[in-house]
């Protein structure tokens, strides 16, 4: 390995470390151990935006989900703002999981930090760490409680 590789190695570790450390400080992940945030971000690609920018668009398929890092995002139906949400949000679970068109659109409001774990990704993921489910459902049954009633 070369040094430039070496030196592009560790910067990734370092970012690793450093999302796992955020989502650490979230009450929706104080359930999870240590190495299953590690094992999280190293499923997922980090972004950042310097201002409003969609992360799902409504009534389109489900790729990926997200987690809200820091900053807000506003959840629209149509034009209509529905919900704002912050850090530790897990957003576009509910669309990925149950195989459906994605039911709003969410977009940052401003500077915003986020996680984005693919389909596969998070597959494997939820099969491995159960807090990740329960979380996920618990976020389901906040935001659609029809859907958490309907597992199908």
């Amino acid at each position: 390995m070369s040094d430039r590789e070496k030196e592009a190695a560790a910067a990734m570790e370092a970012q690793y470390e450093e999302s796992a450390r955020r989502l650490r400080e979230l009450s929706t992940f104080d359930n999870f151990s240590d190495d299953e945030l590690g094992r999280l971000v190293r499923a997922a690609h980090r972004t950042s935006t310097s201002g409003p920018w969609p992360l799902i668009h409504e009534q389109t398929p489900s790729d990926a989900c997200s987690i809200l890092l820091s900053g807000e995002a506003g959840v629209y139906v149509g034009q209509n703002r529905v919900a704002v949400v912050g850090p530790g949000e897990v957003i576009g679970e509910s669309a990925i999981r149950r195989g459906k068109l994605r039911n709003a659109t969410v977009t940052t409001t401003g500077r915003a930090e986020v996680l984005h774990i693919p389909r596969d990704n998070l597959d494997r993921l939820l099969k491995a760490i159960p807090a990740l489910r329960e979380t996920m459902d618990a976020t389901v049954a906040r935001h659609m409680p029809e859907a958490a009633a309907d597992p199908s």
